[in-house]
């Protein structure tokens, strides 16, 4: 199995890992507005892990134009995991190009664990529903994230305060933090519930997936819970592994 260093590129972090491991390890992570605005110290320390690689296959998967400008601009044979990859699943939506790279992965994870009929639900910055159907990837739902819209409720609002995204007693809140914190973790959670299960009725028997930092929140027998997922997704893509 090749070695390489995945670089996954997401709204909120940039995060790499080494490849191949069981558990994959991360070697850097950084804010992506930091990566975005070329903060020295950010851009020493990509360079200093990209020459630690020097001899492992540079991967990028990013949903972030800036950082996979730069990338390109401080490694030369780097491989970005897109639509232009050959994808072990065939394509129902109208514009491939415009599928995120990391909705791909999560399709392309699904296929190479043999599950032709599943649903992937990746809750990070966003949360994405995407839809393999009888090894036919047909496109999906994008939703805010959950801590982002407990968060964006916070920062718009005049007169109320961002909360902390986590579980929260069904009940009426006392006070206006508690109020929002409940409100946040019920109508998020509760959506989430409401949009797997409506899709599964709609297309029958899914393997659901969940991956994204706060996947764990819906774990359940029947569901696969893996952070990592999208990476897995990524090497698959990147022909490291079948």
């Amino acid at each position: 199995m090749s070695e390489a260093l995945i670089i996954d590129a997401g709204n909120t972090r940039v995060t790499a890992v080494s490849w191949p491991g069981a558990s994959l390890e991360v070697v850097g992570s950084w804010a992506t507005s930091a990566v975005v605005a070329k903060e020295p110290t950010v851009v020493a320390e990509l360079d200093d892990l990209l020459a630690g690689f020097a001899s492992a296959m540079p991967v990028l998967v990013s949903v972030v134009p800036e950082v996979t400008t730069l990338l390109r601009e401080h490694q030369a044979d780097l491989v970005e995991v897109d639509h232009r990859c050959e994808l072990p699943f065939a394509m129902a939506v109208e514009t491939p190009a415009e599928v995120g790279p990391d909705r791909l992965c999560n399709m392309a994870a699904a296929s190479a664990a043999g599950y032709r009929r599943s649903l992937v639900v990746d809750l990070g910055t966003a949360t994405t529903f995407d839809l393999l159907v009888d090894g036919v990837f047909i496109g999906g739902l994008i939703a805010p994230g959950l801590e982002f819209s407990a968060r964006s409720l916070g920062n718009r609002a005049a007169r109320l305060k961002a909360v902390p995204f986590g579980p929260r007693p069904l009940a009426a809140g006392t006070d206006t933090t508690a109020a929002m914190a409940a409100g946040a973790w019920h109508t998020g959670i509760g959506g989430v519930e409401t949009v797997i299960a409506g899709l599964t009725q709609k297309y029958g028997p899914l393997q659901v997936v969940l991956t994204g930092g706060l996947g764990f929140h819906l774990a359940a027998d029947d569901r696969l819970c893996d952070p990592e997922w999208t990476l897995r997704g990524a090497a698959v893509l990147a022909g490291l592994c079948p």
